[in-house]
C-alpha cells in the first residue's frame, strides 16, 4: 500500500478525480494504459487504475440518474420509467 501511495503514477487520489473534466478523466486514462504497457505487475498502477474505473462508472451512473430525475420532474414518474399512461 505504500508502493501505491508514493508511487509516481499515482498523482491524485480518487476524491480529486471525481473533480476532472471528461477530458481529463481520457487523459488519466490514456496515462493509465501507457502505464500498464511499462509495468503491467505494479500494484500501485493496478490500485490507480482501479480508481480511476470506479471515477468514470460511477459518474456515469450518476449522469443516468439526473436524467432519470429530469424526465420525472417533467413528465412525473410513469414519464421516467417510460409506462404508457393511464387513462
Amino acid at each position: 500500500m505504500n508502493e501505491y501511495k508514493k508511487n509516481k503514477y499515482m498523482k491524485m487520489p480518487k476524491q480529486k478525480l471525481f473533480l476532472l473534466s471528461k477530458t481529463e478523466l481520457l487523459e488519466q486514462l490514456i496515462e493509465y494504459y501507457e502505464a500498464v504497457k511499462k509495468d503491467p505487475f505494479s500494484l500501485s498502477i493496478a490500485l490507480w487504475g482501479e480508481d480511476l474505473m470506479d471515477v468514470i462508472s460511477m459518474r456515469a451512473l450518476t449522469k443516468e440518474l439526473q436524467d432519470l430525475a429530469d424526465t420525472h420532474k417533467k413528465g412525473g414518474a410513469v414519464a421516467a420509467f417510460n409506462l404508457p399512461s393511464v387513462q
